[in-house]
């Protein structure tokens, strides 16, 4: 017997995100790229495969939200970092547990989205799957 599948509003935008990734981590970088694209175009940028031989795959995602550039990896897993930025400048770099970047990202991402109608409306996309 299958459990019941969660309620992603009631977990929240880092609740949905972290259960993402604990399915499937190329499907989060897949499904947060297109997501992060489409949604903060200026903020974002995606790495992805050329797709010669096969469908194109997202490598990479870079974030920039209030000075912290948030970036994610396709390595031999899914690699997190977050980097403070001042002025257009790197100040400092940290990896960090895929946990606790998807906690903060998420965070970020619930207060820049809340600003506009349209940002609420494409979080409300993200966490219904």
């Amino acid at each position: 017997m299958q459990p019941p599948a969660p309620d992603w509003e009631s977990l929240g935008v880092a609740g949905a995100l972290l259960s993402r990734y604990q399915q499937d981590q190329q499907s989060l970088l897949e499904q947060l790229a297109t997501f992060l694209e489409s949604t903060l175009p200026q903020q974002t940028s995606v790495r992805r495969t050329l797709g010669v031989l096969g469908p194109r795959r997202t490598t990479a995602l870079s974030l920039e939200l209030g000075g912290t550039r948030y970036e994610l990896a396709r390595a031999k897993s899914l690699e997190a970092q977050r980097t403070r930025v001042v002025r257009g400048v790197a100040v400092r770099s940290e990896p960090m547990r895929i946990e606790d970047w998807l906690t903060e990202l998420s965070a970020a991402l619930a207060t820049e989205l809340e600003r506009t109608t349209g940002g609420r409306n494409a979080l409300a996309r993200l966490l219904q799957g």
